[in-house]
Protein backbone atom coordinates (compact mmCIF):
# COMPACT_ATOMS: atom_id res chain seq x y z
CA UNK A 1 0.00 0.00 0.00
CA UNK A 2 1.64 3.42 -0.93
CA UNK A 3 1.93 5.18 2.33
CA UNK A 4 0.21 8.56 2.42
CA UNK A 5 2.27 12.48 2.99
CA UNK A 6 0.42 12.18 6.47
CA UNK A 7 2.14 8.69 7.47
CA UNK A 8 5.24 10.00 6.03
CA UNK A 9 5.22 13.32 8.19
CA UNK A 10 5.79 11.78 12.08
CA UNK A 11 8.91 9.80 10.53
CA UNK A 12 10.06 12.82 8.86
CA UNK A 13 9.90 15.53 11.72
CA UNK A 14 11.23 12.48 14.05
CA UNK A 15 14.73 12.07 11.64
CA UNK A 16 14.78 15.91 11.07
CA UNK A 17 14.71 16.18 15.49
CA UNK A 18 17.49 13.26 15.55
CA UNK A 19 19.50 14.83 12.68
CA UNK A 20 19.41 18.00 14.24
CA UNK A 21 20.39 16.91 17.75
CA UNK A 22 23.47 14.92 16.21
CA UNK A 23 24.67 17.68 14.78
CA UNK A 24 24.30 20.14 18.01
CA UNK A 25 25.98 16.87 19.96
CA UNK A 26 28.84 17.52 17.34
CA UNK A 27 29.44 21.14 17.55
CA UNK A 28 29.40 20.79 21.39
CA UNK A 29 32.02 18.55 21.06
CA UNK A 30 34.24 20.28 19.02
CA UNK A 31 35.43 23.14 20.45
CA UNK A 32 39.24 24.36 19.96
CA UNK A 33 39.05 26.75 22.57
CA UNK A 34 37.82 24.42 25.19
CA UNK A 35 39.50 24.23 28.64
CA UNK A 36 41.31 20.94 29.54
CA UNK A 37 41.81 20.16 32.23
CA UNK A 38 44.37 18.06 33.30
CA UNK A 39 44.26 15.75 36.55
CA UNK A 40 47.35 14.52 38.98
CA UNK A 41 47.47 10.63 38.72
CA UNK A 42 50.64 9.61 40.13
CA UNK A 43 54.35 10.40 40.31
CA UNK A 44 57.17 8.48 39.04
CA UNK A 45 60.51 9.03 41.58
CA UNK A 46 63.51 8.21 41.09
CA UNK A 47 66.16 7.89 44.24
CA UNK A 48 68.78 10.01 42.39
CA UNK A 49 70.26 13.10 43.79
CA UNK A 50 71.58 14.46 40.58
CA UNK A 51 68.98 16.21 38.47
CA UNK A 52 67.74 13.75 35.93
CA UNK A 53 65.34 14.51 32.23
CA UNK A 54 63.24 12.17 31.00
CA UNK A 55 64.10 10.24 27.46
CA UNK A 56 61.91 7.91 27.08
CA UNK A 57 59.15 5.36 28.25
CA UNK A 58 58.61 2.00 26.48
CA UNK A 59 55.15 0.73 28.30
CA UNK A 60 55.27 -2.46 26.56
CA UNK A 61 59.06 -3.13 28.02
CA UNK A 62 57.84 -1.67 31.24
CA UNK A 63 61.37 0.59 31.17
CA UNK A 64 62.45 4.50 31.01
CA UNK A 65 65.72 5.91 30.36
CA UNK A 66 66.82 8.91 31.95
CA UNK A 67 70.08 11.56 31.83
CA UNK A 68 71.35 13.00 34.29
CA UNK A 69 73.42 16.77 34.51
CA UNK A 70 76.86 14.46 35.11
CA UNK A 71 75.55 12.54 31.52
CA UNK A 72 74.96 8.83 33.20
CA UNK A 73 72.16 7.10 32.11
CA UNK A 74 69.47 5.37 34.55
CA UNK A 75 66.79 2.90 32.92
CA UNK A 76 64.18 2.28 35.56
CA UNK A 77 60.86 0.33 35.74
CA UNK A 78 57.95 2.40 35.46
CA UNK A 79 57.76 3.16 39.70
CA UNK A 80 61.49 4.55 39.04
CA UNK A 81 63.08 1.79 40.71
CA UNK A 82 66.48 1.96 39.22
CA UNK A 83 67.23 -1.51 37.39
CA UNK A 84 70.91 -0.05 35.05
CA UNK A 85 72.84 3.12 35.89
CA UNK A 86 75.70 3.69 32.89
CA UNK A 87 78.73 5.98 32.35
CA UNK A 88 78.82 6.48 28.49
CA UNK A 89 81.26 9.60 28.54
CA UNK A 90 84.74 8.07 27.41
CA UNK A 91 86.08 6.35 24.39
CA UNK A 92 86.18 2.93 25.40
CA UNK A 93 84.29 -0.07 23.43
CA UNK A 94 80.82 1.16 24.95
CA UNK A 95 81.35 4.64 25.17
CA UNK A 96 79.77 7.20 23.21
CA UNK A 97 82.98 9.77 23.63
CA UNK A 98 83.35 12.56 26.25
CA UNK A 99 80.88 14.63 25.19
CA UNK A 100 78.44 12.59 25.77
CA UNK A 101 75.01 12.10 23.94
CA UNK A 102 72.59 14.36 22.55
CA UNK A 103 69.60 12.25 24.01
CA UNK A 104 68.57 8.61 24.59
CA UNK A 105 65.74 6.74 23.02
CA UNK A 106 64.49 2.97 22.76
CA UNK A 107 64.63 1.25 19.82
CA UNK A 108 62.95 -1.56 20.77
CA UNK A 109 61.87 -3.39 23.98
CA UNK A 110 65.56 -4.93 23.92
CA UNK A 111 67.70 -1.98 23.25
CA UNK A 112 67.84 1.60 22.78
CA UNK A 113 69.96 4.45 21.00
CA UNK A 114 72.30 7.13 21.72
CA UNK A 115 72.49 10.01 19.51
CA UNK A 116 76.31 11.04 20.01
CA UNK A 117 77.39 14.81 19.22
CA UNK A 118 77.76 14.90 15.52
CA UNK A 119 79.84 10.83 15.52
CA UNK A 120 77.87 8.16 15.60
CA UNK A 121 74.61 6.55 16.68
CA UNK A 122 75.52 4.04 19.32
CA UNK A 123 72.92 1.00 19.73
CA UNK A 124 72.88 -0.97 23.06
CA UNK A 125 71.48 -3.95 24.82
CA UNK A 126 69.64 -3.29 28.40
CA UNK A 127 72.60 -3.82 30.07
CA UNK A 128 74.56 -1.30 28.39
CA UNK A 129 76.79 -3.06 26.17
CA UNK A 130 77.49 -1.60 22.71
CA UNK A 131 75.71 -3.45 19.86
CA UNK A 132 76.33 -1.35 16.67
CA UNK A 133 78.45 1.96 16.20
CA UNK A 134 76.49 3.70 12.59
CA UNK A 135 78.23 6.51 11.26
CA UNK A 136 76.27 10.26 11.36
CA UNK A 137 74.02 11.01 8.98
CA UNK A 138 75.59 14.01 8.10
CA UNK A 139 79.07 15.02 7.11
CA UNK A 140 80.13 18.82 8.13
CA UNK A 141 79.13 20.96 11.47
CA UNK A 142 77.15 23.98 10.69
CA UNK A 143 74.65 24.51 13.60
CA UNK A 144 74.07 22.99 16.83
CA UNK A 145 70.64 23.02 18.78
CA UNK A 146 70.30 21.40 22.19
CA UNK A 147 66.93 20.92 23.75
CA UNK A 148 66.09 20.53 27.76
CA UNK A 149 62.89 18.54 27.48
CA UNK A 150 63.27 16.98 23.70
CA UNK A 151 64.67 14.66 21.90
CA UNK A 152 65.26 15.37 18.62
CA UNK A 153 65.13 11.22 16.74
CA UNK A 154 63.05 8.51 16.96
CA UNK A 155 64.17 5.11 16.73
CA UNK A 156 61.73 2.69 15.76
CA UNK A 157 62.04 -1.19 13.85
CA UNK A 158 60.29 -1.78 10.26
CA UNK A 159 60.65 -4.95 8.21
CA UNK A 160 63.11 -5.82 11.28
CA UNK A 161 65.59 -3.39 9.81
CA UNK A 162 66.67 -0.90 12.58
CA UNK A 163 65.21 2.79 11.49
CA UNK A 164 65.42 6.60 12.57
CA UNK A 165 63.09 9.49 11.27
CA UNK A 166 64.48 12.55 13.20
CA UNK A 167 65.23 15.93 12.81
CA UNK A 168 68.99 17.64 11.31
CA UNK A 169 70.04 21.03 10.71
CA UNK A 170 73.10 20.08 9.05
CA UNK A 171 71.65 17.83 6.37
CA UNK A 172 72.21 21.36 4.49
CA UNK A 173 74.92 23.97 4.25
CA UNK A 174 75.27 27.93 4.04
CA UNK A 175 76.85 28.08 0.30
CA UNK A 176 73.60 25.78 -1.03
CA UNK A 177 72.05 28.39 -0.82
CA UNK A 178 72.62 31.79 -3.44
CA UNK A 179 73.38 35.13 -1.65
CA UNK A 180 71.20 36.24 -4.84
CA UNK A 181 67.90 34.76 -4.27
CA UNK A 182 65.05 36.01 -2.07
CA UNK A 183 64.96 34.63 1.50
CA UNK A 184 61.33 32.93 0.79
CA UNK A 185 63.06 30.51 -1.48
CA UNK A 186 64.87 29.36 1.61
CA UNK A 187 61.57 27.09 1.78
CA UNK A 188 61.80 25.84 -1.18
CA UNK A 189 65.11 24.45 -1.08
CA UNK A 190 65.91 23.59 2.67
CA UNK A 191 64.90 20.41 4.11
CA UNK A 192 66.42 19.12 7.78
CA UNK A 193 64.03 16.47 8.23
CA UNK A 194 65.07 12.57 7.77
CA UNK A 195 64.71 9.11 7.58
CA UNK A 196 67.77 7.27 8.33
CA UNK A 197 67.89 3.21 7.84
CA UNK A 198 70.92 2.18 10.92
CA UNK A 199 71.25 -0.68 9.19
CA UNK A 200 72.26 -0.24 5.35
CA UNK A 201 73.24 3.43 6.79
CA UNK A 202 70.83 5.25 3.50
CA UNK A 203 69.39 8.37 4.41
CA UNK A 204 66.50 9.86 2.78
CA UNK A 205 65.71 13.91 2.89
CA UNK A 206 62.11 14.32 3.98
CA UNK A 207 60.61 17.65 3.48
CA UNK A 208 60.36 20.41 6.42
CA UNK A 209 58.23 22.89 4.72
CA UNK A 210 55.68 21.59 2.89
CA UNK A 211 54.36 22.85 -0.18
CA UNK A 212 51.10 24.24 1.62
CA UNK A 213 52.32 25.86 4.40
CA UNK A 214 50.76 29.52 4.67
CA UNK A 215 54.27 31.49 4.28
CA UNK A 216 55.10 29.14 1.89
CA UNK A 217 52.23 29.73 -0.44
CA UNK A 218 51.63 33.22 -0.02
CA UNK A 219 55.85 33.67 -0.32
CA UNK A 220 56.37 35.51 2.93
CA UNK A 221 59.87 35.07 4.85
CA UNK A 222 59.30 34.67 8.93
CA UNK A 223 62.47 33.22 9.86
CA UNK A 224 64.68 30.35 9.18
CA UNK A 225 63.27 28.25 12.32
CA UNK A 226 63.04 24.31 11.10
CA UNK A 227 59.68 22.33 11.93
CA UNK A 228 59.69 19.46 14.62
CA UNK A 229 58.54 15.94 14.35
CA UNK A 230 57.10 13.41 16.66
CA UNK A 231 56.41 9.67 15.80
CA UNK A 232 53.54 8.08 16.63
CA UNK A 233 53.70 5.47 19.30
CA UNK A 234 52.28 2.64 16.72
CA UNK A 235 55.33 3.46 14.44
CA UNK A 236 53.13 4.19 11.68
CA UNK A 237 52.77 7.49 11.39
CA UNK A 238 54.08 11.34 12.85
CA UNK A 239 53.28 14.65 13.25
CA UNK A 240 55.54 17.57 11.50
CA UNK A 241 55.22 21.10 13.15
CA UNK A 242 56.62 24.29 11.52
CA UNK A 243 57.28 26.37 14.89
CA UNK A 244 55.71 29.43 13.01
CA UNK A 245 52.43 29.58 11.88
CA UNK A 246 49.08 27.60 12.95
CA UNK A 247 48.91 24.45 10.88
CA UNK A 248 50.12 20.80 12.06
CA UNK A 249 51.20 18.16 9.59
CA UNK A 250 50.23 13.98 9.82
CA UNK A 251 52.40 11.56 7.72
CA UNK A 252 51.64 7.97 7.00
CA UNK A 253 55.64 5.64 7.23
CA UNK A 254 55.34 3.67 4.64
CA UNK A 255 58.03 2.27 1.89
CA UNK A 256 57.49 6.10 0.80
CA UNK A 257 56.61 8.50 3.17
CA UNK A 258 53.08 9.89 2.35
CA UNK A 259 51.53 13.51 3.89
CA UNK A 260 47.71 12.35 5.23
CA UNK A 261 46.28 15.30 6.60
CA UNK A 262 46.78 18.69 7.70
CA UNK A 263 44.90 21.11 10.29
CA UNK A 264 44.91 24.16 11.35
CA UNK A 265 46.08 24.86 14.91
CA UNK A 266 44.64 27.62 17.43
CA UNK A 267 45.12 29.46 20.73
CA UNK A 268 43.73 32.83 22.23
CA UNK A 269 47.11 34.31 23.29
CA UNK A 270 48.63 33.04 20.17
CA UNK A 271 48.13 35.16 16.69
CA UNK A 272 47.01 32.61 13.76
CA UNK A 273 49.61 34.40 11.37
CA UNK A 274 53.43 34.65 11.98
CA UNK A 275 54.37 38.30 11.24
CA UNK A 276 57.00 38.66 8.52
CA UNK A 277 60.82 39.00 9.38
CA UNK A 278 62.38 42.12 9.63
CA UNK A 279 66.37 42.56 8.03
CA UNK A 280 65.90 45.70 9.76
CA UNK A 281 65.08 45.08 13.40
CA UNK A 282 68.83 45.62 15.27
CA UNK A 283 68.49 43.25 18.03
CA UNK A 284 66.67 40.39 16.19
CA UNK A 285 64.49 40.27 19.07
CA UNK A 286 60.41 39.22 17.99
CA UNK A 287 57.85 38.98 20.77
CA UNK A 288 55.93 36.32 18.59
CA UNK A 289 55.24 33.06 20.59
CA UNK A 290 56.78 30.22 18.01
CA UNK A 291 55.94 26.77 18.73
CA UNK A 292 58.73 24.85 21.17
CA UNK A 293 57.46 21.51 21.44
CA UNK A 294 55.26 18.26 20.06
CA UNK A 295 54.46 15.22 21.54
CA UNK A 296 52.61 12.81 19.86
CA UNK A 297 50.68 9.80 20.87
CA UNK A 298 47.75 7.09 21.46
CA UNK A 299 44.71 9.21 20.36
CA UNK A 300 46.45 12.58 21.01
CA UNK A 301 49.02 15.43 19.32
CA UNK A 302 49.76 18.00 22.11
CA UNK A 303 51.43 21.38 20.90
CA UNK A 304 53.11 23.54 23.52
CA UNK A 305 54.29 27.39 23.08
CA UNK A 306 55.50 30.00 25.19
CA UNK A 307 54.28 33.33 25.91
CA UNK A 308 57.35 36.58 25.22
CA UNK A 309 58.02 39.30 27.21
CA UNK A 310 56.44 42.56 25.28
CA UNK A 311 59.54 44.34 22.98
CA UNK A 312 58.80 47.18 24.79
CA UNK A 313 60.12 44.92 28.23
CA UNK A 314 63.07 43.96 26.67
CA UNK A 315 63.85 47.55 25.49
CA UNK A 316 63.89 48.62 29.11
CA UNK A 317 66.43 45.62 30.16
CA UNK A 318 68.14 46.18 27.61
CA UNK A 319 68.68 49.72 28.61
CA UNK A 320 69.77 48.53 32.48
CA UNK A 321 72.71 46.31 31.21
CA UNK A 322 73.89 44.58 28.37
CA UNK A 323 74.06 41.29 29.94
CA UNK A 324 70.08 41.80 30.95
CA UNK A 325 69.72 37.59 31.66
CA UNK A 326 71.48 38.02 34.23
CA UNK A 327 69.93 40.86 36.17
CA UNK A 328 67.31 40.64 38.89
CA UNK A 329 64.80 42.67 36.48
CA UNK A 330 64.79 39.87 34.10
CA UNK A 331 64.00 37.62 36.41
CA UNK A 332 60.88 38.90 37.24
CA UNK A 333 60.11 40.38 34.13
CA UNK A 334 60.37 36.61 33.15
CA UNK A 335 58.60 34.89 35.78
CA UNK A 336 55.82 37.58 34.86
CA UNK A 337 55.23 37.18 31.02
CA UNK A 338 56.63 33.62 30.16
CA UNK A 339 54.55 30.89 30.85
CA UNK A 340 53.94 27.41 28.83
CA UNK A 341 50.48 26.59 26.64
CA UNK A 342 49.11 23.80 25.01
CA UNK A 343 47.03 22.64 22.39
CA UNK A 344 45.56 19.44 21.96
CA UNK A 345 44.57 17.80 19.45
CA UNK A 346 42.48 14.26 19.10
CA UNK A 347 41.98 12.32 16.22
CA UNK A 348 43.65 14.67 14.17
CA UNK A 349 41.07 17.20 15.17
CA UNK A 350 41.71 20.11 17.40
CA UNK A 351 39.65 19.56 21.15
CA UNK A 352 40.95 21.62 23.12
CA UNK A 353 43.61 24.13 24.95
CA UNK A 354 45.97 24.06 28.40
CA UNK A 355 46.00 26.91 30.43
CA UNK A 356 47.62 25.35 33.52
CA UNK A 357 49.52 22.69 34.51
CA UNK A 358 48.14 21.53 37.85
CA UNK A 359 52.06 20.91 38.99
CA UNK A 360 55.42 22.71 38.89
CA UNK A 361 57.66 21.47 36.13
CA UNK A 362 57.81 20.83 32.51
CA UNK A 363 55.80 19.00 30.37
CA UNK A 364 58.68 16.11 28.78
CA UNK A 365 56.31 12.74 27.57
CA UNK A 366 53.40 11.68 26.47
CA UNK A 367 52.39 8.09 26.82
CA UNK A 368 49.69 6.46 24.11
CA UNK A 369 46.85 6.65 27.47
CA UNK A 370 47.09 10.39 27.61
CA UNK A 371 49.43 10.50 30.20
CA UNK A 372 51.50 13.55 30.34
CA UNK A 373 54.87 13.40 32.61
CA UNK A 374 56.08 16.99 34.23
CA UNK A 375 59.63 16.88 35.20
CA UNK A 376 59.53 18.88 38.61
CA UNK A 377 63.44 18.67 39.28
CA UNK A 378 65.29 21.71 37.46
CA UNK A 379 63.56 23.94 39.21
CA UNK A 380 61.81 22.81 42.44
CA UNK A 381 59.13 24.48 44.35
CA UNK A 382 61.02 22.68 47.32
CA UNK A 383 64.42 21.44 46.91
CA UNK A 384 65.26 17.34 47.69
CA UNK A 385 67.47 14.46 47.24
CA UNK A 386 65.45 12.60 44.24
CA UNK A 387 63.44 13.19 41.06
CA UNK A 388 60.28 13.70 40.82
CA UNK A 389 57.88 12.85 37.52
CA UNK A 390 54.70 13.67 37.85
CA UNK A 391 52.43 12.12 35.88
CA UNK A 392 48.62 13.90 35.07
CA UNK A 393 46.12 12.20 32.78
CA UNK A 394 43.89 14.64 29.93
CA UNK A 395 39.99 15.13 31.03
CA UNK A 396 38.54 15.87 27.84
Amino acid sequence: MRKTYKQLLPSLIFCLVLYSCNQSQENIDVNPSKIIELELIDSLVVDELSILRLQDINLEAGKALFVSKNKNVFLTDLKGEKLNEFSFTDDGPNGVGKNGAMGYKFLDEDRFVAQGFFTSYFIYDLEGNQLKKVPFNTKELYRLSIYNNRTTFHPYMKDGQMMMIGEEQNLFSVKELDEDVPPVEYYDKISAIYRYNLDTEENEILETYPPTWEPRVNRRYVGNDLSFVSVHDTKKSYAMLPLHGSQLFFYEIEDEIKLTKEIQVQHPNRPDTAPIFSPDNPTGYSEYPKFSNVLYAGEYCLIQFFSTIPESKMSELRAISEQYWTSDEYKEVYKQYVKPYFILVKNEEQIGIINELPVNGSVEFMDKNGVIYINDNANPEEERDYNVFYKVKIVD
